[in-house]
């Protein structure tokens, strides 16, 4: 029941303005962080607004506890039938074909299981030393993504 219940951050707001309100904290713990918000934002529906919410809080909390980061960056791009939002730090990475035993989170499973949930996709590009970018793109429901390699 919990994990359906809307982000408090989401009440009455935007998805931008959402994301905008989270970066802003996360700051001014030690790691810089930026948020760009680009194209219309037209109508994106609740579900799809409160799973990307999510998808950036477990992506910010994985560069807190894991990355060792200076600096992240999110992005959330509106093209037409489509919303693509990007979360890249600069921290030491890591190997997706040997992923490190200690880690024993469920943050990157549950970032995929959201997205695919939502229909859409998602992309971690990671490599030890180059940090870590998790993208994921959502098509909006009764449109057409007219560019799918926005991913």
């Amino acid at each position: 029941m919990l994990l359906s219940l809307r982000p408090k951050s989401l009440e009455g707001a935007t998805l931008t303005e959402a994301l905008r309100q989270l970066v802003e904290p996360f700051s001014k713990g030690g790691i810089a962080c930026r948020f760009r918000a680009s194209g219309n934002v037209g109508d994106v529906p609740e579900q799809i607004q409160d799973e990307l919410y999510r998808v950036a809080q477990e992506a910010l909390c994985n560069v807190r506890k894991h990355s060792c980061a200076s600096s992240v960056s999110l992005s959330l791009g509106y093209e037409p039938g489509l919303v693509v939002l990007r979360i890249k730090d600069d921290g030491k990475g890591f190997s997706s074909i040997n992923p490190q035993p200690t880690c024993h989170g469920y943050g990157l499973t549950t970032m995929r299981e959201r997205a695919y949930r939502l229909g859409g996709t998602i992309g971690i590009n990671a490599a030890p030393g180059k940090g870590t970018e998790v993208v994921i793109g959502v098509p909006l429901p009764g449109k057409t993504p007219t560019d799918r390699t926005a991913l």
